[in-house]
């Protein structure tokens, strides 16, 4: 009998020449309905291992979800406890300082004058970096508000609550890393001197976190510049870009702009309880300490590819000042117990005594030199080289058993103070060169042509200021106010104050429009900090870097 099921396959059909199974064989002799099943049966095997499939893999991704969600909830966690840990650790070491208007006549002057500088700056130049004051326009260099940053712990330690909001509120509001005006290279020593000097100390100052979080922005960017094989800092970073550059003309730095920077980095670290600032600081200065020096000094030229002193001019004046400046402040910011920065700092004082101290005819006034060629003598001092006698008294006021280094000091200052009083104006030139030669008719001081302008610089008022504060003789206090009333007389302008160009010529000064930062950040400072009877700033707490700003002495 037929068989009329077309859904039965029959294996035993031997049809074919050939005895061994073979598929395709059967197939070809299946009847079209029995493929048209087995294929059905095939499609649904596939849809149902296809939808099993797609079920395991939503499982297996809610699975992952659920655990990715899970972690990342414990990162938040752990990174908000952290956070917690780090501002309670930084508020407990943060406190805020209160200041008082002052009451004495000096202070008060002084007081008006930063009011005088302040408004000029505020009306002709507000969120530029300073004011050509003759002009009444704006100057751009940094791009960063300059001016505002610089100054405005000035503000703040004068009590002037209305112009310091103003401050504060533009630090929060239109401070900007990535605008345009940012877009150049500047200055890495000199960004971190005056943005994050100027950052870090407003923030110990009011506890305000505003200024710490801006701080670390711009450290996060300066950071950058530390990449080289030395550790040393290139001289330049478009902020902007994060691209860090050496100068067109050389690959060198100066060696105070390498030299000047761990104050800062190191202070950021410890307000952020991030080591990383630290760490490059310190990377810095084993490379400087390691290098060979002559007596304690060296060169004023230094390559940060290769960690070696380069040129042959020794000079305490121009890019050589704050590189030891800041090698007894970063003793004293580390609590007195790194030795190598006073046995460096120390060191380069008997250097100073042994090649560069000087005796000038006929007044016999004590100068500190320059060396050329690392042996030949030149009796030549910068203006800036009157940090100097302020700094040897600092350091003689935490080992009084080293009575030269305030016997130098004294001097020091005595002939700084010539500088100003020998001129007709009462203010300093910009470089002075000494008569060392007692059988020459020539005056003590000699003035050059290409010297005589007066940038408003703070050094000598700095020196005043640790005088006065150390030894209690009101001698520095009426030298003090004598050159703030020549600063009053001769820079002082319609609106804010101008750097001058001749200071032998009381008739005609010659303003050259311009109102430095510096002047309101630490020329205007220091006269007020030397005009009070009380050091607001114990020196066994605070550390000034050196564009004036306060940084607190840490015990480690």
């Amino acid at each position: 009998m037929k068989q009329d099921n077309n859904f039965i396959i029959n294996f035993d059909n031997k049809s074919h020449s050939s005895a061994k199974f073979s598929i395709y064989r059967y197939w070809r002799h299946l009847h079209r309905q029995q493929r048209a099943f087995i294929i059905a049966i095939g499609l649904l095997c596939v849809w149902i291992y296809v939808g099993y499939y797609k079920n395991s893999l939503n499982s297996i991704e809610y699975t992952s979800d659920e655990y990715q969600r899970e972690k990342i909830n414990k990162e938040k966690e752990t990174w908000r406890n952290k956070q917690h840990l780090k501002n309670q650790l930084s508020k407990s070491q943060i406190k805020k300082q209160y200041f008082s208007t002052p009451t004495n006549a000096h202070r008060i002057a002084v007081r008006d004058a930063m009011k005088h500088a302040w408004k000029a700056y505020r009306t002709y130049a507000w969120g530029y970096d300073e004011l050509q004051s003759i002009s009444k326009t704006p100057s751009t260099w940094f791009g960063l508000g300059l001016t505002i940053i610089d100054s405005i712990d000035t503000l703040y330690i004068m009590n002037m609550t209305e112009e310091y909001r103003e401050a504060r509120e533009w630090i929060e509001k239109s401070f900007d890393l990535d605008s345009n005006s940012v877009d150049k290279y500047n200055s890495h020593f000199e960004v971190t001197i005056r943005i994050l000097g100027g950052l870090l100390s407003i923030y110990h100052l009011t506890a305000d976190e505003i200024f710490l979080k801006r701080a670390i922005e711009l450290g996060d960017r300066l950071l950058l510049n530390f990449n080289t094989p030395s550790g040393l800092p290139l001289a330049q970073i478009n902020i902007k870009r994060k691209k860090p550059s050496a100068y067109r003309w050389t690959s060198d730095s100066a060696t105070a702009e390498v030299g000047t920077v761990q104050l800062e980095m190191r202070d950021l670290s410890r307000v952020s309880n991030d080591k990383k600032y630290e760490n490059a600081a310190d990377k810095l200065v084993a490379t400087l300490h390691n290098q060979s020096k002559y007596d304690g000094l060296v060169p004023i030229f230094i390559s940060p590819l290769t960690g070696q002193f380069s040129g042959e001019v020794v000079s305490f004046g121009a890019r050589g000042d704050s590189y030891y400046e800041y090698l007894l402040k970063q003793w004293l910011q580390t609590g007195r117990k790194r030795s190598l920065f006073w046995d460096d700092w120390i060191e380069s004082i008997e250097g100073v005594r042994k090649h560069l101290w000087r005796v000038a005819y006929p007044e016999k006034f004590y100068f500190v030199g320059e060396l050329m060629s690392m042996s030949t003598f030149s009796p030549k001092m910068d203006h800036l080289a009157c940090f100097l006698p302020g700094n040897m008294a600092f350091g003689w006021s935490f080992r009084s058993d080293l009575s030269y280094l305030l016997d130098m000091a004294k001097e020091l200052t005595k002939t700084c103070y010539q500088m100003y009083v020998k001129q007709s104006t009462g203010l300093s030139p910009e470089i002075a060169y000494f008569n060392i030669d007692s059988n020459s008719n020539e005056s003590t001081i000699i003035v050059r042509a290409n010297d005589v302008h007066n940038l408003l610089r703070p050094e000598f008022i700095e020196s005043l200021y640790y005088m006065y504060h150390l030894t209690g003789d009101k001698i520095y206090q009426e030298w003090g106010w004598n050159v703030f009333q020549s600063f009053e007389k001769y820079t002082r302008q319609t609106d804010g104050y101008s750097s001058i160009n001749d200071v032998r010529n009381k008739e005609n000064v010659r303003p050259r429009d311009k109102m430095e930062s510096y002047f309101l950040a630490e020329t205007l400072k220091y006269f007020y900090l030397l005009f009070d009877a009380t050091n607001l700033f114990p020196f066994d707490q605070w550390v000034f870097n050196t564009e004036a700003h306060p940084l607190p002495i840490y015990n480690d």
